[in-house]
């Protein structure tokens, strides 16, 4: 039987790969020569399409489309069709903006086609060009048109990085090209319905990678309110792809300090909002998308206050559930979101536990202690089940927990372990419940977790100097408990990140204000050190002392590292003395004074974010870490105050200060008093960080000098027992009697404040509170003579008991009245009993020797809460507005012309020298209740603000301001004019200065502003502010002369900008 097998059909060989490139590039090449032309126009480079004919444009575009379906076989290889795909870029970009809809339609199918293909390569052959049109057809009404829209403009921008170095907005290309395009509009756009989810998550997805990539844009989407809320709304979806993406654009929004504040303003909903992103049945991206937009909104100010209600109990177990996935990394498969989840929510429990608040209780009830043990040492916590167990079960437990511990850590990310360090510093930075205090077993049991903790962070401490070469005799330990934990910490990588955390998380915990971990960690670290020798210090010395050294310069990590490690040893008494005799302190002064007069300053990083990417993204911070920019600067003071209390070289300096009460100005005639006057400094630096200032605070009160020295205390102080002002008059024990001031009472110690006086502030405020009316709402019911009249008395006499002390009560009214104060050290005790009584906290913690607690606020001098409803009782001269700089009253201003200012006599004539001689005079104005100001009452009021607190009231350059528009910051800078001439009136230089160098600042975020702002300046004889305007305008002095926009300015004034042009040129020739 003959089997006929069937014929195959005889199979097309497939053409050469190059031959198929070579016919493709030829059609492609026939297509675009209907209408691809050379560019003449300036604006326009390289080439441009000419041909309207919608036939010939879709034929270029089909075989465009061709052409890159073919590039997918030639990926790596598009450097010899560099001529090819720029010809294809510059068709698309006209076509984009062609008439016909089905033309551009099949345009942005082919651009999304394109970038898909071709990549971060697209950038190469102009594909920056295809932005514009991109983003014009987002306005398009066919869905179709705008979702292949928004995916190829996604595609693009999402490869894109914007300019670091710009110097502004402008100069950046696509940002210009977004902005004409006005593609922010689109958030308009998104309806939040069924029918059109598609197009609103592209579009969603579009505004995340806009606003995180570009500053200028968050605030002006942010600002919407009905946005923020369809926002909030869209993150609590159902479906997983559109909460990630709108958690994606908030995070990005809340880059923006300015939109992070008006987020934070709807707290309820916000944190609802995110407890539900963060609840176990999300996934896993929905989750770590939640943590990042709480870690966003944790940088912002107002975070630490509003960061609180029944929401913040399930977001903390969420933050827990999200550690524990660390237990699980050696256990079965593993997947890399489980990692970034696991770094995300240690990031955000790192955030919010910076912040003093309820989560703390709420994580250590939830078990982080046992979490961070467990992690961080490989051991889980038998203690209370093995206390009998024997050396042979304690190795055997060692041996198989080692292994476990190298599993995990070669699973997790090595930023973990630097975070959770962290994670245990803040703990005990913000422990502020004395365990000693509590009777209940229940409350004792956390004790004994931290102190697991604590010598877990002692032996990791040291393990982690000996890696990093401070320790060279010690290359191995193993650290025993009593309750059956081993720690054996050898042979375990260490990077230079995780090394700077644990030596902080020790020096936090060092200086907890809770007195049971202080001294715990005091004692483990002490027994540690002392059984280990001490060999090793002269090592650190020598590499610390290459922080000051003018040849050999150290990474800013390593100087860290290095003061770090000084500064916990030095809370051991045997070893603060070995340092002092190897002169360390002359190490840490000069390390000081090197960072003090170092103008980069500015440049370092800060100890808690240099893993934090926030930092370099961010815009509008409205506050500034507690540790500052400069971390060498602030480690040095923070291991300074411990050396310094056991130097007999302090002591020295204290004795021959303490003689008598001295002014900060006389400090550096004393014998190394440099030293003091340089620590005063930096305490009374307002520009500095509030942890610096605080712990050179600490550092002064080594010599005896206590407090915050200000130059408002200054000028207040001279003043200070003056008859002439006063309405306080104290009789002491000894019959001697001291003239004092209510309204500095008032402001600064209202122990000390009369009754009666106490009792008219409070009539005054509960008046004010029943009205429900502004500060001075109720003074336009009355004549201003009248109501001054009415509060106009005698001084009232305090009578002193004798046991007080004279000298004690005139040093608690020195601190008063000045802010800073020398105390002998024989009055320090009492002293010390009368501040706690008077509530002078700040004073009260600096007498006590007491480590100031993270992110505590300074103790500036501030008698701004005078100019409120506190201070109107106390008020004997009213202020009132007349005729503004160089124009007219508004129907606004003119509403509120029967306004009236309270001041202070007292304070006037102590800050002002024009006051001062006014009412000294004995002239007719000398006692008028009521004086004319030749300013508005905003001016008035800004200006009587630095009177009270040496401290310019202004609105920060942010985003806020700069999408003000042009009318509202002109009227801003114009109040700043009539600051500045008022100033000049009232002979304070210093105040015009700085505020004509505000002004300066703010000119420079729109030039447009100078012209009016010169001729206001013109005509106010501010001749420095003429000159700042003329500097802004002389680099684009002939593009504004040639647009008209100096059309305005006089003959004289536009010579003045012409001449700073001409300048300007010859300075850029030579």
């Amino acid at each position: 039987m003959n089997h006929h097998r069937k014929r195959r059909p005889q199979q097309r060989v497939p053409q050469p790969e190059q031959e198929r490139m070579q016919q493709v590039l030829q059609r492609l090449k026939c297509a675009l020569q209907l209408g691809l032309k050379p560019s003449f126009s300036e604006k326009v480079a390289g080439k441009r399409w000419c041909n309207t004919d919608a036939e010939v444009q879709l034929q270029a575009l089909r075989a465009i489309a061709a052409f890159v379906s073919i590039l997918t076989s030639h990926r790596g290889r598009h450097a010899s069709l560099q001529v090819p795909l720029e010809e294809c870029v510059a068709t698309l970009q006209s076509l984009l903006g062609a008439e016909r809809e089905t033309v551009f339609s099949k345009a942005a199918d082919v651009c999304e086609d394109l970038i898909v293909v071709m990549g971060d390569g697209l950038l190469g052959y102009g594909g920056k060009r295809l932005v514009g049109p991109l983003a014009r057809l987002l306005k398009c009404s066919k869905l179709s048109i705008v979702i292949a829209a928004a995916t190829a403009l996604h595609g693009i921008l999402l490869r894109i990085k914007p300019g670091i170095n710009r110097v502004k907005a402008g100069d950046d290309s696509t940002w210009k090209a977004l902005e004409d395009a006005d593609v922010l509009a689109i958030v308009n756009l998104i309806q939040d319905d069924r029918d059109s989810i598609v197009k609103d998550n592209a579009l969603m997805d579009l505004i995340a990678v806009i606003v995180e990539r570009w500053p200028e844009a968050r605030y002006r989407v942010g600002c919407n309110s009905s946005f923020r809320t369809t926002l909030l709304l869209r993150c609590t979806s159902n479906s997983d792809t559109v909460a990630q993406i709108a958690l994606r654009a908030a995070s990005a929004l809340a880059l923006c300090g300015c939109v992070a504040t008006l987020l934070l303003k709807a707290s309820d909903c916000l944190w609802s909002t995110i407890s539900s992103c963060l609840h176990s049945s999300k996934d896993c991206r929905v989750q770590l998308e939640a943590f990042r937009f709480l870690t966003s909104l944790s940088k912002a100010s107002t975070f630490g206050a509003l960061f609180s209600g029944p929401h913040v109990a399930p977001i903390v177990a969420s933050c827990l559930r999200g550690l524990e996935l660390a237990k699980r990394s050696g256990e079965g498969k593993w997947y890399p979101e489980l990692e970034f989840l696991i770094v995300e929510a240690a990031h955000t429990t790192s955030s919010i536990l910076s912040w003093p608040g309820t989560q703390h209780s709420l994580f250590l009830n939830g078990g982080i202690e046992e979490l961070l043990l467990l992690v961080l040492s490989g051991v889980q916590n038998k203690g209370d089940k093995k206390s009998g167990a024997n050396d042979e079960e304690k190795m055997t437990e060692y041996a198989s927990s080692t292994v476990e511990r190298r599993s995990r850590a070669n699973k997790l990310s090595p930023t973990l372990r630097p975070l959770l360090w962290e994670i245990l510093g803040w703990l005990g930075a913000h422990h502020c419940v004395d365990l000693e205090s509590s009777s209940s077993p229940a409350k004792n049991e956390p004790a004994k977790l931290n102190n697991k903790l604590i010598e877990l962070a002692c032996a990791s401490w040291l393990r982690a100097l000996c890696k990093r070469g401070q320790s060279p005799v010690w290359f191995e330990m193993e650290h025993k408990q009593e309750g059956g934990t081993v720690f054996h910490v050898k042979d375990e990588p260490v990077n230079s990140l995780e090394v700077v955390q644990i030596c902080k998380a020790v020096l936090l915990l060092l200086s907890s204000p809770s007195q049971v971990i202080s001294s715990q960690m005091r004692m483990c670290l002490e027994t540690t050190l002392t059984s280990h020798g001490l060999d090793w210090l002269p090592t650190l010395v020598k590499t610390t002392a290459l922080g000051v050294s003018k040849t050999v310069k150290l990474h800013h990590v390593q100087s860290m590292t290095n003061l770090l490690a000084v500064a916990c040893v030095s809370w051991v008494e045997v070893c603060r003395d070995q340092l002092l005799k190897l002169e360390i302190l002359r190490v840490i002064l000069g390390i000081i004074q090197g960072q003090t007069d170092s103008v980069d300053q500015g440049k370092m990083e800060r100890l808690s974010a240099m893993r934090d990417s926030f930092a370099t993204k961010a815009c509008c911070v409205d506050s500034e870490s507690w540790e500052g920019n400069d971390c060498v600067l602030f480690t040095a003071l923070w291991a300074l105050p411990k050396l310094l209390q056991g130097s007999d070289w302090a002591k020295k300096i204290r004795e021959s200060m303490s003689e008598e009460i001295v002014d900060t100005a006389n400090w550096s005639k004393f014998e190394d008093g440099d030293f003091v006057h340089m620590l005063s400094k930096l305490a009374g630096d307002r520009t500095r960080a509030e942890g610096v200032r605080w712990w050179s605070a600490c550092s002064l009160s080594c010599f005896g000098v206590y407090g915050f020295p200000s130059k408002v205390g200054q000028d207040v102080k001279m003043s200070f027992d003056d008859p002439l002002l006063a309405d306080v008059i104290f009789v002491l024990g000894d019959g001697s009697r001291l003239a004092a001031h209510g309204v500095v009472l008032a402001s600064r110690c209202e122990t000390l404040l009369p009754a009666e006086l106490q009792v008219k502030v409070c009539e005054n405020l509960g008046t004010a509170g029943s009205r429900g009316d502004s500060d001075s709402h109720h003074l336009r019911e009355m004549e201003g003579a009248d109501l001054v009249s009415e509060l106009r008395s005698t001084p009232a006499e305090i009578h002193v008991s004798p046991r007080l002390s004279s000298k004690v009560l005139k040093i608690i009214l020195e601190y008063v009245y000045a802010g800073i104060v020398c105390i002998p050290y024989a009055l320090v005790a009492d002293t010390k009993l009368v501040a706690k009584r008077c509530r002078l906290e700040p004073l009260t913690s600096l007498l006590q020797g007491k480590s100031p607690i993270w992110g505590k606020p300074s103790a500036p001098f501030d008698l701004s809460p005078a100019l409120g409803i506190k201070g109107h009782s106390l008020a004997d001269v009213l202020l009132r507005a007349a005729k503004p700089l160089g124009g007219s009253w508004t129907e606004k201003e003119l509403g509120a012309l029967s306004d009236y200012v309270p001041a202070h006599r007292f304070i006037l004539s102590a800050r002002c020298q024009y006051f001062q001689a006014l009412f000294r005079s004995g002239m007719r104005d000398s006692t008028q209740k009521v004086l004319e100001m030749q300013a508005s009452k905003i001016s008035i009021s800004k200006l009587l603000h630095y009177l009270y607190s040496g401290a310019s009231k202004a609105e920060a350059v942010n985003c806020s301001w700069t999408n003000l528009d042009f009318k509202a910051q002109l009227e801003y800078l114009q109040s700043l004019l009539e600051l500045a001439d008022l100033a000049g009136q009232w002979l304070m230089d210093e105040l015009q200065q700085t505020t004509c160098a505000l002004i300066g600042m703010y000119l420079k975020s729109n030039v447009l502003l100078c012209p009016p702002v010169m001729s206001l300046a013109f005509s106010g004889q501010l001749w420095m502010l003429v000159e700042t305007c003329a500097a802004c305008l002389a680099p684009e002095y002939v593009q504004l002369r040639n647009s008209g926009a100096l059309d305005n300015l006089n003959d004289e004034l536009t010579d003045f900008v012409r001449a700073a042009h001409v300048k300007l040129f010859r300075e850029t020739l030579d």
